[in-house]
């Protein structure tokens, strides 16, 4: 994936630092590798539509959860039982990260940021990461899905509200990323894919993915591989 970023509050030059270089060097190759899951056409009514939010978020959890560690679903808050949380977190060196990847609706973005500055105030995190697709991607998710042009512009109207350092990254496929076309595989439409109830196949498809398996060969019989036990059904 091709990256751009915005530093709100010198977030980009705390992370960029050489004490912090481990904590960059990972997030950028996260998200630099990142395939894009397509299913064309799954949108009976806008045929622009081709991009699988719920099979993206499936990866992230994977890649950040299981493959590089990062704390999954950790409080945002140090009141008990709030249920307030965030999508990741993880300690480099002397700064905290609370990671945020948003691929859905632009009013979740804001909850995003919200729970940053909880996290913040309380003095559990250091710094907050917001990953959020480009207009040109947002696109070919659904309508009114998060952008980067605009998070980018309204971010710094609330630097008195918003008092913590935020990286801000957008994402755009580039002549480099895997364009990854699930809807060879068995499961007899996207509903079975992103339907209630049918988590284990989006695992099924990112974990065959990642182990090299044609997307013609996954299908409801395949194994699922590693999963989190509290991702959400979304």
């Amino acid at each position: 994936m091709k990256i751009k970023t915005h530093s709100y509050r010198f977030a980009e030059e705390i992370v960029q630092h050489p004490k912090h270089q481990a904590a960059w060097n990972e997030i950028q190759a996260i998200l630099s590798g990142a395939p894009l899951f397509v299913y064309p056409n799954k949108s009976s009514s806008n045929d622009k539509l081709d991009v699988v939010q719920q099979v993206m978020n499936t990866y992230f959890d994977r890649v950040m959860a299981i493959d590089h560690g990062w704390e999954y679903h950790p409080l945002a808050t140090s009141i008990e039982n709030s249920g307030l949380a965030a999508d990741f977190k993880k300690t480099f060196g002397d700064i905290v990260v609370q990671a945020e990847v948003q691929f859905g609706n632009m009013s979740r973005w804001y909850s995003d940021v919200f729970k940053f500055q909880t996290a913040y105030s309380q003095s559990l995190i250091n710094i907050g990461l917001s990953v959020v697709p480009m207009n040109s991607l947002a696109k070919r998710i659904d309508s009114n899905i998060v952008n980067f042009e605009r998070t980018e512009r309204e971010l710094p109207s609330a630097k008195l509200s918003i008092t913590l350092p935020i990286l801000l990254i957008g994402l755009e496929p580039d002549v480099d990323t895997n364009i990854v076309d699930i809807s060879q595989c068995k499961f007899g439409g996207i509903k079975n894919i992103t339907g209630r109830g049918k988590n284990a196949n989006k695992w099924r498809i990112v974990n065959g993915y990642l182990n090299g398996t044609p997307m013609g060969d996954i299908g409801p019989d395949s194994p699922t591989g590693p999963m989190l036990d509290d991702a959400d059904e979304e």
